[in-house]
């Protein structure tokens, strides 16, 4: 950005800016220091609409810029020979670890910026100068190495020269559907060599947990699957309309689709193998960990205590008897400020996260769910149902009812699909105990047994400390 505009929005500080004045300046800001002080100047004015929504495209340009400088630093850290581990696939690198647990980012995120900072800094330079001069986003950047970084640079180049000309006027997924039609165009007879390696990549993504016991997933399906499955949902909806049906067409695809789902858990599903023959899976349970006193509540004549919402708005609604004060309370420790309350622990559904009472009570009657009740005030495990005859050795249970989760810092993946990791390795010692393990999800535990990692054994408040290469990370309990 020219000095000038600086200077000039100084000299008018003082003053109400014109309109046009305004908006000038600041479309003009460009992307480095002087544009984020411009911006912060501006930033507390009185302003016309038209210039705070130039204030807004003037700020994404100065992200832009820094998520450049962050890509390059990066790719600059990926190249260290110290982040590379051996181990029994050849050598890892962990910058991209490093980089998500500094940021307290995911990993997948994380290694897009290597991944940028990679190819900006090699073949896709161009790409690399529009993503400084924040002519695009980060994410355009991305959509154009994700889809061309493994192009012959024969193709992937001129075909990053046409997404570029159009990038500016182009949403990341616009851009991503150029993209694809140009490397049809450009490369007709490497188009179906490229259709069969991307379908080796085809998958169906983890559960991630929304809010209110909401969830989502994500699907990477050959393009006529995904229209069939679209189209069979849209189908079933059409259906349940025609019938008298009141949901909405997009809560019957959902529900139509969550029925396949438990349809399949409970008598189990055929699958056909690559060889053409047919094999059905087993009826599967899925673990609801509920709290005692949450089945208490469904006891007729059980008055559960005042929950921390309850007494809160009690206080504020000046309810006496249903506000109390912490000097009251036995859950507090001080003489004034609000109520505590009482809280309980969460249900935990596995492989997802906190669930409501009400749901978890639904859950905990049976069907293709397996009850495990926990002790409120300790979580040790009760009682697991009847899908098992005889009460569990208790190690694998009681690591997931105390581990929800991989204990790296930052990682969602379900302990029940973790490996169970010795912290102190067998080989040298260790013994198999609930104290002496954690789960950790595949990628984490070869970090670790590549010695680019350490994990100490759980706190008694329920913390650990992941310990890399460049700093280490405290994984807090999850209810302090």
């Amino acid at each position: 950005m020219d000095a000038g505009v600086v200077h000039e929005f100084r000299r008018n500080g003082r003053s109400a800016l014109e309109i046009g004045t305004q908006v000038a300046l600041l479309d003009r800001a460009g992307a480095g220091a002087q544009a984020v002080a411009l911006l912060e100047g501006f930033a507390d004015r009185e302003a016309s609409e038209e210039a705070l929504l130039a204030g807004v495209r003037a700020a994404a340009r100065a992200v832009a810029h820094a998520e450049w400088l962050k890509a390059r630093y990066a790719a600059r850290l990926a190249a260290c020979a110290r982040l590379e581990y051996p181990d029994y696939t050849g050598v890892i690198n962990v910058a991209a670890e490093e980089i998500s647990l500094s940021l307290r980012i995911s990993p997948r995120e994380a290694e897009r910026y290597v991944s940028v900072g990679r190819a900006i800094a090699g073949a896709f330079w161009a790409t690399g100068a529009a993503l400084e001069e924040a002519t695009i986003s980060f994410d355009h950047a991305w959509v154009i190495v994700d889809c061309l970084s493994t192009v012959d640079l024969g193709v992937a180049i001129p075909v990053e020269g046409k997404a570029l000309e159009r990038a500016r006027d182009r949403t990341p997924a616009e851009l991503r559907r150029d993209i694809a039609r140009l490397l049809v165009e450009f490369d007709p007879e490497g188009a179906d060599d490229r259709a069969a390696v991307a379908a080796g990549k085809r998958r169906v993504g983890r559960v991630r947990p929304a809010a209110d016991g909401m969830a989502r997933m994500s699907l990477f399906l050959r393009a006529p699957d995904a229209v069939s499955l679209d189209t069979a949902l849209d189908a079933a909806a059409t259906a349940a309309h025609a019938a008298g049906d009141s949901r909405t067409a997009d809560q019957l695809r959902a529900d139509v689709l969550a029925g396949w789902a438990a349809t399949a858990l409970s008598r189990g599903t055929a699958v056909t193998l690559a060889d053409g023959t047919t094999v059905t899976s087993a009826p599967s349970t899925i673990a609801v960990t509920v709290p005692l006193e949450v089945i208490m509540r469904a006891l007729p004549g059980f008055t559960p205590p005042s929950s921390v919402a309850d007494t809160l708005r009690g206080e504020l609604g000046g309810d006496p008897d249903r506000g109390v004060s912490r000097a009251e309370s036995t859950h507090g420790t001080t003489a004034a400020g609000p109520a505590d309350g009482h809280r309980i622990e969460a249900p935990w559904l596995e492989g997802y996260g906190p669930i409501s009472p009400a749901v978890a009570l639904l859950l905990a009657a049976g069907g293709t769910w397996q009850r495990i009740v926990t002790d409120t005030l300790t979580g040790d495990p009760l009682d697991v149902g009847r899908h098992r005859y005889r009460a569990p050795a208790g190690l694998t249970t009681a690591l997931r009812i105390r581990d929800h989760t991989c204990v790296r810092p930052g990682c969602s993946v379900p302990s029940g699909r973790c490996d169970r990791d010795h912290l102190h390795e067998w080989s040298d010692g260790g013994v198999t105990s609930l104290a002496n393990q954690a789960p950790e999800c595949s990628w984490h535990h070869r970090v670790k047994s590549a010695g680019a990692a350490a994990v100490t054994v759980r706190a008694p408040d329920g913390s650990r400390t992941w310990t890399s290469r460049l700093g280490r990370y405290r994984r807090p309990p999850e209810r302090d």
